[in-house]
């Protein structure tokens, strides 16, 4: 007798036991699918989350602010007047080392009103940055330019808009060439500058409730100047070399501000973005730990009942096994007859398994959009390893369940099983 056609036999007996075949498989099949499908929405979360941050320059970045009031002990100690300056931008180009460059932002405070002769929008939101604005942001222009040093160092009345304000302002017009009138407060007069580009469409930000299509961009100088004349900076966005360690660079930023603030440092505020990814990393192992956990119980109990089958299949085989030892089936081939169905039996909730995780994940992707509608879509993604190490963890655990099953019945001798009453 082959092992092929004990391992032919193994495959019959489960067809013609469909519904406790099925039984059996649905108990891996719901822990494969279970982990498969939590894996495949926690990493579509985390592309989100990367892809996010790439609208907003990308992980290697550093954003200082300012801390107008110092708190200790939930105490507040005194208010700081210690502001941002477009040289301390400079500063920190040139003595902090792994800097690419540095992005100065005004965004505080927001105007009341910007118009044209086709249209207005109440209270959009003016940025006053610098000509790296659209490197630093991975912005593209759509139409004319966006703004030079030269604009920067003259502080020209110049603007460029963003797409959907863009629209809103001049509707099927091109806004290039055109003038904008900008409004702070109702007691100030309108201030005009003149559309020199308009970016492409960028869509939302987590970050923000806004969309960034409704930036209006104008060169930092115009804002400290002509429009708030205030001039200090708001924000300042420091982009950094890839492998450089964040926290490094930030010790160093903050030995070159101490120069120039009267050696302090306590109203610097910052904020990484890599730590939000750490942060999801950490998250999705204490989850993936977790989900695993439950998964082994879960597949563990599927287990228990494909022993149980495979016990009952021994059971009621018994006379078969003393006939076919008679006529010179050795054990191995009796060992391999039923060990062939418990590992075709998890192999099956494997296979199930993966395709129900599948379909599972886009479920909940569909699902997540609908509770943040700020997404359009939720990626999904089910990676090969995950899928692999689903398959041959079931074929591993259908031999560890299926070999007392399958010794038992190797054991059993030809008149004990011929003698037993099924």
């Amino acid at each position: 007798m082959k092992i092929r056609d004990v391992v032919v036999a193994g495959i019959l007996h489960l067809s013609r036991n469909r519904l406790r075949a099925g039984l059996s498989i649905l108990g891996i099949l719901i822990g494969i699918a279970s982990v498969l499908c939590m894996m495949a929405i926690g990493d579509g979360a985390k592309r989100l989350i990367v892809k996010d941050l790439e609208k907003l320059g990308g992980a290697n970045q550093v954003q200082l602010w300012t801390q107008s009031t110092i708190w200790k002990r939930r105490r507040l100690v005194r208010r700081t007047t210690e502001r941002y300056t477009f040289e301390d931008a400079h500063a920190i180009e040139a003595e902090c080392p792994n800097i690419l460059f540095v992005l100065p932002k005004n965004e505080r405070f927001r105007p009341h009103l910007i118009s044209s002769p086709y249209g207005s929008q109440p209270s959009p939101h003016l940025e006053g940055v610098t000509a790296d604005y659209a490197l630093g942001m991975h912005w593209e222009v759509q139409e004319g330019r966006f703004l030079s040093e030269n604009d920067i160092e003259n502080a020209t009345q110049v603007c460029v808009l963003g797409a959907n304000i863009a629209s809103e302002l001049f509707r099927d017009t091109s806004p290039v060439g055109q003038e904008v009138k900008v409004r702070f407060s109702w007691r100030l007069p309108s201030v005009r500058l003149r559309v020199v580009g308009v970016m492409k469409a960028k869509g939302s930000s987590f970050s923000s409730w806004r969309s960034l299509d409704d930036t209006v961009c104008v060169p930092l100088t115009t804002r400290q100047q002509r429009l708030i004349g205030n001039p200090y900076v708001d924000r300042l966005v420091l982009f950094f070399e890839k492998d450089a360690d964040v926290y490094n660079i930030i010790d160093s930023v903050k030995d070159v501000l101490r120069k120039r603030h009267r050696g302090k440092d306590d109203f610097i505020g910052y904020w990484i973005p890599k730590g939000n990814i750490q942060r999801l990393v950490h998250t999705q192992k204490m989850i993936k730990i977790a989900l695993g956990s439950i998964a082994s119980f879960s597949l563990f109990v599927g287990g228990i009942g494909i022993m149980n089958m495979c016990l009952v299949s021994v059971g009621e085989k018994t006379r078969e096994i003393g006939l076919r030892k008679s006529v010179g089936a050795r054990r191995i081939h009796i060992f391999w007859q039923f060990l062939t169905e418990s590992i075709c039996l998890c192999f099956c909730g494997s296979i199930f398994g993966v395709a129900g995780g599948w379909m599972a994940a886009h479920g909940m992707a569909g699902l997540a959009v609908r509770i943040v509608p700020i997404v359009p879509e939720w990626p999904v993604v089910l990676s090969l390893p995950w899928i692999l190490i689903s398959v041959i963890f079931s074929i591993l655990m259908g031999v560890g369940f299926g070999v007392y099953p399958a010794i038992r019945a190797a054991r059993l001798t030809p008149i004990d099983a011929l003698r037993a009453e099924n």
